[in-house]
């Protein structure tokens, strides 16, 4: 019944997902506004993951003066990571879900909704108090089943293969890494990317970034004061608007012409650096702040079907690993489940809509996009190095879709060997793959010969 329930959770595309940080309205916590009241709870020991828990028969109340809250801890045999899964799902429009990590970390509110099943934001912790709260005189008393554990996994992401065909000549100018961020901390550890002198008075600190051969730059819009909570629609560019964001966006990336694309904005409250496995070309947004309130048109994209799902191409474990490896205090994990309905999705599932029809018959086609949730406490000098760290791993995956001019064998090296094997294809002895042509044609016309040649022997000896 529970593996039912879970196949059919990630296959439907109207998966109901809490409000978060990034969702408007935000709500906080009773138990965080009400810190002289104590909230007490009662508990229950888990020693499966499956098991059906019927919440307002086991919680504890407590009662103020306009709100009923009730308070269940679950506490796991272990440390896990992982999702619950909830059926029955009934409340009233002035009800509130909260699960909490610990007594800061926490993920909701999970509000009204007309599915009767959800699965809920990831947590990683060894017991989890869940609090429902609604007023004291609500339409319907609420209550819902907490029906088990979906342990964490990490999917299996689905990344298009680039043929040899459209492989790019690295030669005339570096090729260029697009970086967007929303809400802080995310418009803050791209900053220094940014070629605005206004929004980055240091400098921009993306030309051949660490030598790495690529240029390096981000847009986001800002926000007063710059640490903002409910930060609000902002301004300048990308603001947190579907309108806004799409004007703005599409002239950028198309000047900007990126071989690879990374979206970032702020997710749940706690330290997770969430990679989205998909994003949904849905109708079924939250408003924003402006009307209109949902995008224009609706579903922003028409050259496919309605809750169309376009998956992320960023090299997920490479990135994962390596924030693992630095140990800087961040949980990082692929999402496959629901990308949040709000602009955070929107804002993703326009850099993998770009990678998915950019990367071919264009002058420089995009090899990768995705888009990454940050935890909102994260603080901004930590969120930088982790989007440093994710880029290295970026640039690595780009690295094998790019061809170094003049390098014919492909050993990442230009020298004499690179003349013999482009002089025995000109005369005729061998064959070169369509990636090797490609680094072999130095002028670029299509043909190869002592034109060729020339050009690389003035490469080796640095007269180019």
């Amino acid at each position: 019944m529970i593996t039912k329930l879970i196949k059919l959770l990630l296959l439907t595309s109207s998966i109901f997902k809490p409000m978060s940080a990034q969702v408007a309205p935000a709500y906080t916590p009773f138990s965080l506004e009400n810190e002289g009241v104590e909230f007490s709870y009662n508990s229950i020991f888990l020693n499966s993951e499956d098991f059906t828990i019927d919440f307002r028969d086991n919680a504890y109340l407590t009662i103020l003066p306009t709100q009923f809250i009730w308070r269940l801890e679950l506490i796991l045999p272990e440390l896990k990571t992982g999702y619950l899964l909830i059926s029955n799902w009934n409340i009233p429009q002035a009800g509130r879900l909260f699960i909490f990590n610990n007594s800061d970390s926490y993920t909701g509110p999970y509000l009204y909704s007309s599915e009767s099943e959800l699965l809920s934001g990831r947590f990683k912790s060894s017991n989890l108090i869940l609090e429902y709260s609604e007023p004291v005189f609500p339409e319907f008393q609420g209550n819902f089943t907490v029906t088990g554990i979906q342990v964490d996994y990490i999917a299996e992401t689905v990344v298009k293969d680039n043929p040899a065909s459209i492989l790019i000549n690295q030669s005339r100018e570096n090729p260029k890494i697009m970086l967007t961020g929303y809400w802080p901390p995310t418009n803050e550890m791209v900053r220094h990317f940014s070629q605005d002198a206004e929004l980055n008075p240091e400098g921009w600190q993306g030309e051949n970034w660490e030598d790495l051969g690529y240029d390096v730059v981000s847009f986001f819009p800002e926000f007063t004061p710059a640490d903002c909570n409910n930060c609000g629609q902002g301004f300048g560019e990308l603001e947190v608007d579907y309108q806004d964001f799409s004007q703005d966006y599409w002239p950028i990336i198309e000047s900007v012409q990126p071989v690879a694309v990374m979206t970032f904005s702020r997710g749940f409250n706690d330290m997770s650096w969430e990679l989205e496995n998909r994003v949904v070309n849905r109708t079924n947004w939250y408003d924003d702040y402006t009307t209109p309130f949902l995008p224009t048109p609706n579903p922003p994209d028409d050259t496919v079907e309605n809750y169309h799902v376009r998956f992320t191409s960023l090299p997920v474990e490479a990135i994962i690993t390596e924030i693992i490896r630095a140990e800087i205090g961040l949980d990082p994990y692929l999402d496959d489940t629901n990308a949040g309905m709000f602009l955070s999705e929107f804002a993703g599932y326009h850099g993998v809509w770009y990678k998915e029809n950019y990367d071919e018959d264009v002058e420089i086609p995009c090899f990768a996009g995705g888009h990454i949730h940050v935890g909102k406490q994260i603080n901004w000098d930590t969120a930088r190095q982790a989007t440093e760290i994710s880029l290295r791993a970026l640039i690595a995956h780009v690295d094998q879709f790019m061809v170094l001019p003049g390098d014919c064998n492909s050993d990442g090296e230009i020298n004499i060997l690179d003349l013999v094997a482009l002089a025995n294809v000109v005369l005729g002895f061998s064959e070169f793959t369509p990636s090797q042509e490609l680094a072999a044609d130095m002028d670029e016309n299509g043909i190869l010969n002592i034109l060729d040649i020339i050009a690389i022997v003035n490469l080796i000896l640095g007269n180019d």
